[in-house]
């Protein structure tokens, strides 16, 4: 006897899941003009309570939209597939994305070994160099000088007046070298990357 009463129950249940699917389509079909229970319940052939049934379940879902007028209800699907991204799109961004990530992460690291060229370089040039007092003047016959600092922190403070250049640095140290060297581009993109 449970066993008939359960059957019942299911088979009415998958009735009723028919039914659902059955009325979707329809609702689908009529897009945005929609189309009135009623109609939907003759041409399925059921009740329009069993229609009811199921346009409450897909109301309470945010599937359909109702409006009453005055020849009936009229139910209007909700397609929320313009909201979603296609799978085919998505892998492909996704593809990009994984790109742009591995191309950043690689520049990273070039960034990095840069950086740490610099240090090396800045650290040899410290050894390299003796330090040199030097009491008066001294004359360079050349029309460029280099200055560097041998501090880490660099330059205090440049101040030109035309005539006279006065750099001071935060620490004792610099080195002054007279050797007129053709512009490298190279440096410009060294001194970019210091800033960093």
């Amino acid at each position: 006897m449970l066993e008939v009463r359960f059957g019942t129950a299911w088979g009415a249940l998958l009735k009723l899941v028919e039914l659902a699917r059955k009325s979707i389509d329809l609702l689908k079909e009529n897009g945005e003009d929609g189309i009135r229970s009623d109609i939907i319940a003759d041409q399925l052939g059921v009740a329009k309570r069993r229609v009811y049934d199921v346009i409450a379940i897909l109301k309470a879902m945010d599937r359909v939209d109702t409006d009453r007028r005055y020849n009936g209800t009229t139910v209007t699907w909700i397609d929320k597939s313009r909201d979603f991204v296609k799978k085919s799109d998505y892998e492909t961004i996704k593809a990009e994305l994984e790109k742009e990530r591995e191309s950043r992460k690689k520049i990273q690291v070039e960034l990095a070994e840069a950086k740490e060229t610099l240090r090396r370089t800045k650290s040899r040039l410290r050894m390299d160099t003796k330090p040199v007092t030097a009491k008066g003047r001294t004359e360079f016959d050349t029309c460029q000088l280099r200055i560097r600092s041998l501090s880490g922190r660099g330059f205090k403070k440049v101040a030109d007046s035309g005539v006279e250049t006065v750099i001071e640095t935060y620490e004792p140290g610099m080195i002054v070298d007279p050797s007129e060297v053709e512009r490298n581009r190279n440096e410009a993109i060294l001194r970019n990357i210091q800033k960093f």
